[in-house]
């Protein structure tokens, strides 16, 4: 439930290793790899030499990029392929990380097992063309089976040309408005996806501006296939037997394929695990820096990793030195990485944090406080204990069988949390009978209005908490402006809980402690420090300029951020009353479809309506209200 803590590690090790040493790192998996070179140059990169060698210091003199000439790509694509064509998911199999690496005796074999699967691919595609083709022109030849005529012998005529083809129908229109001006007999014989098939029949002397009249409406001929002769019928019943033959090949063609596939099925995987991971290998390279001897390369890993990435290196003995830092050691223009750290009941709710944003490394990770509050908020809005059962189930299959753990894993706890509140409102499948509320029934008169100010009442506590993150951000930070001056920071703290303290006191007491006008001046200064908070700040800790920007862009933003202030912070909160207002259409909407139930004439189709009521509400209200979740997140929390 934090950012992961990071520490730099300089390395430095004969050139011979490079490769070895980025293939241990990439199957370590935790190393952040920064450019080396620039680490050099900014006499950021600490120096430890290999033992018994101290050369690598007068190197550093001549230090340059390394550059790899070996590329991967296209061995890798052809792998790619084959996975897409033996139907393998494209991922690394951890199984195979850990054997050893030869590129060339991989690239060798999948060349050999690419060129065979691209031979058979290759002929079931034409194979698979032809019999469309077939299928079509014989859907053709079936709208002519009454015509009597030799088209074969129709080729071969003295005086008239004869063609099939097909225009598109816009085209096809325009043809027959000046048919009276064409020396040719045009028969439509069929429609066929926006196009009309016909056979032009002209003069063989006209033939020339015959085939410029079509082709000026793209005509696209179609040739008889296997030049086939004979009547429609006689050609159809030859078409039928190629068309037989035809899904016999490719039927043949599909059955080599798998074959091949379960031949080489593990060797293809296996390569490329390996190919993805020397790819990878590859990437670190290039942030490396050499000399002709020795390599010098840096990278953020993180604390709990350390131990195990020093283990993996360990192999290489005196020939590898390593040297770790801090980050308040490093210059300050190497930001570490951000990784989240969070437990499994936490950890898919990082997939909704770093759709808006991940948190730089020096904040606080919000995971822990998203997934509570999205939990709550979803479950208050989409209590049942029936319907909350469907997510969990639908989740834990999404997670472990599909293999979506974000989505699956948000999916399962908010229907835990579904199944939790179903218990404090007492619903089952919309049902508020089967079960007594253990806290009590939304929809009752008597508790409409505590179920809307619950949801104030939420939203209330998750605004105090996002100003506590806040206020911590900026104190981390060390910054003092929007820390304590800002409308997220201490003064705009302060204000919203003055806002909150004199309306709840007006509401329940008819007055407020204070006198308004004395809560009146104490809220202008807090606004007003809000408005000069960086010439304010700046002062305070003398610098200067007191502006960063022009003074009048300065206050005119500032005067309206005041104003916004104002108007965000009492929407904001009363925005939070969608928590309650949608628990009550949750209920009012499955009510609908009992009342319809009670309305059948038989038990069937009552049971119908109150399954396809639960559908329904779990796919329609279940989606607006994981989307209503997200927006209190991103707008009013965020």
């Amino acid at each position: 439930m934090s950012v992961e803590k990071m520490e730099m590690m300089n390395a430095i090790g004969y050139l011979d290793d490079i490769d070895n040493v980025s293939m241990e790192i990439v199957k370590q998996g935790s190393m952040h790899i920064v450019n080396a070179l620039n680490e050099i140059n900014q006499n950021d990169f600490t120096v430890l030499m290999p033992k018994g060698r101290t050369s690598s210091i007068t190197d550093l003199s001549f230090v340059r990029q390394y550059r790899n000439t070996r590329d991967h790509a296209d061995i890798v694509d052809k792998a790619e392929k084959l996975m897409d064509i033996f139907g393998i998911e494209r991922e690394i199999s951890k199984k195979y990380a850990d054997s050893d690496t030869d590129h060339n005796k991989i690239s060798d074999m999948i060349r050999n097992i690419y060129d065979q699967a691209a031979a058979l691919t290759g002929k079931l595609k034409e194979a698979r063309t032809e019999l469309a083709g077939t299928k079509e022109f014989c859907e053709h030849m079936r709208r002519m089976m009454d015509v009597n005529i030799d088209l074969g012998a129709m080729k071969d005529l003295k005086f008239f040309s004869f063609r099939i083809g097909r225009l598109k129908k816009e085209n096809y229109a325009r043809l027959m408005d000046n048919i009276e001006n064409i020396s040719s007999i045009i028969y439509r014989i069929n429609t066929l996806r926006g196009y009309e098939v016909i056979v032009a029949i002209s003069p063989k002397i006209l033939e020339a501006e015959t085939a410029r009249i079509l082709s000026s409406l793209n005509f696209e001929k179609i040739d008889i296939p296997y030049d086939l002769t004979g009547t429609p019928r006689e050609i159809i019943e030859k078409l039928g037997r190629k068309i037989d033959e035809k899904e016999n090949e490719i039927k043949d063609l599909n059955s080599d394929i798998l074959l091949l596939g379960r031949k080489y099925r593990e060797s293809v995987d296996e390569s490329y695990t390996k190919l993805k991971l020397l790819e990878k290998a590859q990437d670190v390279n290039n942030e490396v820096a050499c000399t002709d001897e020795f390599f010098y390369l840096a990278g953020w890993v993180p604390v709990s990793e350390k131990q195990n990435l020093q283990k993996r290196l360990s192999r290489f003995g005196d020939r590898l030195t390593l040297a770790f830092k801090p980050q308040s050691e490093v210059n300050s223009s190497l930001i570490p990485p951000t990784k989240l750290k969070n437990n499994w009941l936490f950890r898919p709710f990082e997939a909704i944090v770093r759709m808006y944003g991940t948190p730089s490394y020096n904040e606080l990770d919000p995971t822990a406080f998203v997934a509570v509050s999205y939990m709550i908020m979803f479950g208050c809005m989409f209590g049942d204990l029936g319907q909350g059962l469907i997510f969990l189930i639908a989740g834990l299959l999404l997670e472990h069988k599909f293999r979506h753990p974000n989505l699956g894993g948000v999916l399962s706890r908010v229907g835990l949390s579904s199944m939790f509140f179903g218990l404090l409102f007492g619903s089952v499948f919309g049902n508020e009978n089967l079960i007594k509320p253990l806290l009590f029934h939304p929809m009752e008169s008597k508790n409409i209005n505590t179920i809307l100010l619950l949801g104030i009442v939420l939203g209330i506590a998750f605004t105090t908490v996002s100003f506590i993150f806040s206020l911590i951000n900026s104190f981390r930070k060390k910054d003092m402006e929007n820390g304590l001056f800002g409308k997220n920071g201490a003064a705009g703290f302060v204000f919203y809980w003055i806002m909150i303290i004199t309306a709840v006191d007006i509401f329940i007491k008819g007055k407020s402690r204070l006198p308004i006008g004395i809560i009146a001046i104490i809220l202008f200064i807090l606004l007003l420090f809000m408005m000069i908070k960086q010439p304010f700040s700046h002062i305070i800790s003398g610098r200067k300029p007191l502006y960063d920007d022009p003074v009048g862009d300065y206050y005119i933003e500032n005067g309206f951020g005041a104003f916004e202030t104002i108007i965000s912070m009492l929407s904001n909160t009363v925005s939070f009353i969608r928590i309650g207002a949608f628990a009550l259409n949750h209920v009012g909407l499955f009510m609908a479809f009992a009342t319809i139930a009670a309305m059948m004439s038989n038990g069937a189709e009552a049971v119908f309506i109150l399954v396809l009521g639960n559908i329904v509400v779990m796919c329609l209200e279940g989606m607006v209200v994981f989307i209503q979740g997200l927006r209190l997140e991103y707008y009013e929390l965020f």
